[in-house]
């Protein structure tokens, strides 16, 4: 097959793509059905991964079951036992997965891990995350940084690049004495 693949028709009937065992560039279908293969990019009205790969996911219902995709825009995602770098979602299931960095406006996280979460509404349990924002969050989550703990890292992160400022400066009159002198 070609690099590229598109599998739409003018029809109101959609078009179904699997994909077994195989490598694929970009991928265009109204449902794409992928099982231990990678692709490129897919742009599909529904999308289900089981056991594959894919660079970019842009679609309205998105499932992946131990899968890893680098970016995924869906409207619905659930995501089991795999890997996300970026979800942008409207409503987002994540279950024994690790995610990089959530945005969504409904997250549910389950015995998962997250870098970054930032939701309007977020439950969890049994769930880690490094930053979490949300208007309303419940369920346990354990968080290395909350509100409070990322106003001090900022406040000690802005001291030490002050105070290494500083000290550059008063460097750099010495030397400037020194060629003067000279």
């Amino acid at each position: 097959m070609s690099e590229s693949e598109t599998a739409f028709t003018g029809s109101k009937e959609p078009v179904l793509l699997e994909v077994e065992e195989s490598a694929r560039g970009n991928i265009q279908a109204d449902v794409v059905r992928m099982t231990q293969s990678a692709a490129g990019k897919i742009d599909s009205e529904t999308v289900h991964l089981e056991q594959s790969a894919a660079q970019a996911i842009n679609a309205v219902n998105a499932d992946l079951s131990q899968s890893a995709a680098m970016q995924v825009n869906a409207e619905n995602a659930i995501v089991r036992d795999s890997i996300l770098t970026v979800a942008r979602t409207g409503a987002l299931s994540v279950e024994d997965s690790a995610v990089g960095v959530v945005m969504a406006q409904g997250a549910h996280l389950q015995n998962s891990a997250a870098g970054v979460v930032v939701s309007q509404r977020v439950d969890t349990h049994n769930t880690r995350t490094l930053v979490l924002i949300g208007r309303q969050i419940h369920g346990d989550v354990e968080t290395v940084l909350d509100p409070r703990g990322a106003l001090l890292l900022g406040l000690g992160l802005g001291a030490a690049a002050g105070i290494v400022s500083f000290l550059l400066g008063l460097i750099r009159r010495t030397d400037r004495r020194k060629s003067f002198r000279e």
